[in-house]
């Protein structure tokens, strides 16, 4: 029996990602590999490709998208897949808020045209809707018949799942492991492997050791981090992939507090960062510290238009200006700033921003904090003062829409900028390529104006894996996510 073992630092507390997401739980993985979509986007590129759905139509300008679905495919219990399953779904999640909804904004209304046919008008056109919708894992298709007149959040198939992916089910023992095995239903191509197990082991080290050693054969991303690299040097067993980022780490403020509506704090702050001490975080060619506020992959990032640069003596003035000044001890105020602790690399930048602020008297407290508490305290309770937040994945930049726009579900800060909304629905209004770059570009410099958010850092991101195995994305021409696990398989003759 050829099992995949992935070796995964958080234990799985939501599998339900339509539901609830937590950033870095294994169920994020598990979810990714039992449920399907209608479509997948790659992270890298622009293209889409089927999923459930095996061909779609834009119509009405990207007003209305018409998805036709496979008819072979079943859940995991035998039943079919239907039309009804999606907009179930969909409209359940949008009705109440559900992290599906984070990239299902501006949806007026699905219908079900028949068993295989299903229909999303749009409020308004939007021509990056499929971007929405095959990105990253919000967007999960439950079975109706199994959740329908119940609570999503007790609803036991959240903690016993059951999909339509390559892989089903089979186990999990809480702290400890979550066991996957191949459907031989599955309506696409085979999964290569027999088994997936995914062994929970909090320490980052560890998880990088078992890799290189021959214990396990992958680990997500956000694991390996420049720092452990030397961890994974000389592995006998394993390789080191590298991919520049989709994302920029940025510094924000919690719009929430009516100290931040004052442009001159946040422009002191902006000029108090000095980038060039990120670089001790960078690996040349893979990482750097980066000023504009797409990342150089997007195809709509404006070179010209960045945040402004590192000028202490400006940063003191504006400080003054806006009622800061230095106390008997030299403090202005006192700050705190969290980053979520799955992403380990953000330590290194608040730690490095914490000293830029500080030479500027804003005493900064910095802490990273549990998918969980960020929830709660940053998202829910607005309890913070700055966060450095990353993840916004292109290849279209409309998904920093949900993090970024008024009213957009992960908009932790609660930033309202009227004229970058504008930005945003003029974008998705056009299907030509260059009229939307053009609307891109006014955002960036809208965001650059008004000191919206201060980007940090371009990251890279690092995978170490079993050299035993073939199809991961990259290997397969990116077809399928980088945390799919379909098309793995064992290379003839390999060993672990």
């Amino acid at each position: 029996m050829d099992e995949y073992i992935v070796v995964v630092p958080v234990d799985a507390t939501e599998i339900n990602e339509s539901y609830r997401n937590v950033v870095g739980g294994a169920g994020y993985f598990v979810a990714n590999n039992i449920y399907s979509r209608l479509i997948v986007t790659e992270v890298g590129g622009a293209a889409s490709y089927p999923d459930l759905a095996e061909h779609w139509e834009c119509l009405d300008g990207g007003r209305r998208w018409r998805f036709q679905l496979n008819r072979h495919a079943r859940w995991h219990d035998g039943r079919p897949v239907t039309a009804h399953d999606v907009a179930y779904t969909h409209l359940t999640a949008l009705a109440n808020g559900y992290h599906a909804a984070s990239f299902l904004h501006g949806i007026a209304d699905i219908t079900v045209l028949d068993e295989h046919l299903v229909e999303y008008v749009l409020e308004e056109p939007n021509a990056a809707f499929l971007t929405q919708l095959g990105n990253f894992a919000a967007t999960h298709v439950l079975p109706k018949h199994l959740y329908e007149g119940t609570d999503w959040a007790d609803n036991p198939c959240n903690q016993r799942p059951v999909g339509s992916g390559p892989f089903r089910f089979a186990e999990h023992v809480p702290g400890e492991r979550i066991v996957l095995e191949r459907w031989d239903g599955y309506w696409g191509p085979p999964a290569g492997v027999d088994r997936v197990t995914l062994l929970v082991e909090p320490d980052l080290d560890e998880c990088v050791r078992m890799i290189a050693d021959g214990r396990a054969h992958y680990a997500p991303q956000d694991v390996l981090t420049m720092k452990r690299l030397p961890l994974a040097e000389g592995a006998k067993h394993a390789e080191v992939y590298r991919e520049r980022g989709p994302g920029v780490a940025l510094l924000g403020f919690n719009y929430r507090q009516e100290r931040w509506s004052d442009h001159r704090l946040r422009l002191a702050l902006a000029h108090a960062v000095d980038r060039e001490r990120l670089r001790r975080f960078a690996e040349p060619g893979w990482s750097e510290p980066w000023a504009n506020f797409f990342p150089g992959s997007s195809f709509a990032v404006a070179e010209d238009v960045t945040a402004v640069g590192h000028d202490a003596a400006q940063a003191e003035k504006l400080l003054d200006e806006a009622g800061y000044p230095r106390d008997a001890d030299g403090l202005r105020m006192s700050l705190r700033l969290y980053y979520m602790a799955t992403f380990d690399g953000h330590g290194g930048l608040a730690a490095s921003v914490a000293e830029d602020l500080a030479a500027v008297g804003i005493h900064v407290e910095h802490s990273g904090l549990d998918s969980e508490t960020w929830s709660r305290q940053v998202s829910g309770e607005g309890d913070f003062d700055l966060t450095i937040s990353g993840g916004n994945m292109m290849p279209d930049p409309d998904i920093t829409a949900s993090r970024l726009a008024t009213g957009g579900q992960r908009n932790h800060l609660r930033l309202s900028n009227p004229e970058a909304d504008a930005c945003y629905a003029a974008a998705r209004a056009t299907v030509d390529r260059r009229e939307r770059i053009a609307h891109y570009r006014h955002l960036q410099e809208v965001w650059a104006r008004d000191v919206s958010v201060v980007p940090l850092f371009w990251y890279c991101i690092y995978l170490l894996r079993s050299d035993a195995f073939f199809g991961w994305a990259d290997q397969i021409d990116f077809r399928v996510p980088f945390w799919h696990w379909g098309r793995i398989r064992r290379i003839a003759g390999g060993e672990d």
